[in-house]
C-alpha cells in the first residue's frame, strides 16, 4: 500500500482515491504521504527530509488528499481556502479529520482540520464542481523568458529541499545578476502517471513555495523576504495541467500594510493555458529598531 509521494503507508486500511500511482513513480515524489484510518479521518506524515518545520504545501496536499476521498471521484477539486493556525514539525505525524458541509449532484463542499499533538495547525474548505461545456476565456500570458531560456542558477526556489525532484529555472533574467522568487518555471524529473488528482495536487504544492517572499513590497531586501509566515492561501483550479511538463509559477506583490502583506499569482502551462490562479497574506516580521532608522 502506497501513500502518494512515495513512502509504503503504515496504516490499516488506505482509501482507494489515495492510491494515485505506481510505486516506481511515487518514490520519485517523495513530500508527504496520506493515511486513511477510519472514516473522515485521515493521517498526514511529511517527509523528514524537507526542513524542520512543516509547510503549508504539505499541508495544503495531505487535506486536499483526505478531502478529495470522501467524495465522488467525477468531482474534480475547484477551489482551496486555508488558514495556517499555527507551525507544524515535520518530525510527528498530523491528524486530518474531514467534516462533509455539503453534498449535490455538481458539486461538494468539506472542511479539513489538521492537528498535531491535539493542537489545531491549519483549517481548509475544499470545492469540488463538477466540470460542464461552457465558454472558456482568459487573459493572455506574455513570458519574459521561455522555459528553454531559463536559468537553474537565478531561481530561488531551486534551491528548496521540497524540489530536489524537480527541474526549477527562473523565467526571467535578472539585470542585477541576483537570484529571484518568481517568475520561475518548473516540472517534474520523472514522468508522471495521467490521475488528474495527482497533478491538481502538485500544482497546488507549487503555490506555496515563496510566495510569502514575493508579497513583500518590491525592493524590500532577499534576506527580508525569508521572515514572512503564511496566515491564509486561497487557490483556484481553472484548468487541468501537467506537471511532468513545464508551468509557469508566478506571485506579485499587492500591498503590505499593518503587518501583513499580501500576494497574487497564477500557474500557466508552457502554451499559454491558465491552469490555476491563488493568493496569499501573510504576517511580515516586525522591523528592529535598527531597520525603522535606515
Amino acid at each position: 500500500r502506497v501513500g502518494l509521494f512515495g513512502q509504503p503507508t503504515r496504516a490499516a486500511q488506505p482509501s482507494p482515491r489515495l492510491e494515485l500511482s505506481e510505486p516506481s513513480v511515487l518514490t520519485v515524489l517523495d513530500l508527504v504521504e496520506v493515511q486513511h484510518l477510519a472514516e473522515d479521518a485521515f493521517c498526514c506524515v511529511p517527509s523528514t527530509g524537507n526542513s524542520t518545520r512543516l509547510g503549508g504545501s504539505e499541508l495544503m496536499v495531505a487535506g486536499l488528499l483526505a478531502a478529495s476521498a470522501t467524495t465522488s471521484g467525477a468531482l474534480p477539486p475547484a477551489a482551496v481556502h486555508a488558514s495556517f493556525l499555527r507551525s507544524g514539525r515535520s518530525d510527528a505525524p498530523v491528524e486530518v479529520t474531514v467534516a462533509r458541509l455539503h453534498d449535490g449532484r455538481s458539486s461538494a463542499v468539506r472542511v479539513v482540520t489538521a492537528t498535531q499533538d491535539g493542537v489545531p495547525i491549519m483549517t481548509a474548505t475544499f470545492r469540488f464542481f463538477a466540470a460542464r461545456p461552457a465558454d472558456d476565456w482568459q487573459r493572455e500570458t506574455v513570458f519574459d523568458l521561455t522555459a528553454a531560456e531559463g536559468e537553474e542558477q537565478f531561481a530561488v526556489v531551486a534551491t528548496l529541499p521540497t524540489l530536489r525532484n524537480f527541474e526549477v529555472r527562473a523565467a526571467v533574467r535578472p539585470t542585477d545578476g541576483k537570484r529571484v522568487i518568481h517568475p520561475y518555471w518548473v516540472k517534474s524529473k520523472a514522468a508522471l502517471p495521467d490521475d488528474p488528482l495527482l497533478h491538481a495536487a502538485l500544482v497546488l504544492y507549487l503555490t506555496d513555495l515563496g510566495t510569502t517572499g514575493s508579497a513583500r513590497a518590491p525592493g524590500t531586501p532577499m534576506r527580508e523576504r525569508m521572515g514572512p509566515m503564511s496566515l491564509d492561501h486561497a487557490f483556484w483550479w481553472h484548468r487541468p495541467v501537467r506537471v511532468d511538463e513545464w508551468v509557469h509559477v508566478n506571485a506579485t506583490s499587492l500591498t503590505e500594510a499593518s503587518g501583513r502583506a499580501l500576494a497574487r499569482g497564477e500557474v500557466v502551462s508552457a502554451n499559454g493555458v491558465l491552469a490555476a490562479s491563488f493568493s496569499q497574506d501573510v504576517v511580515v516580521p516586525a522591523q528592529t529598531p535598527e531597520r525603522r532608522t535606515q
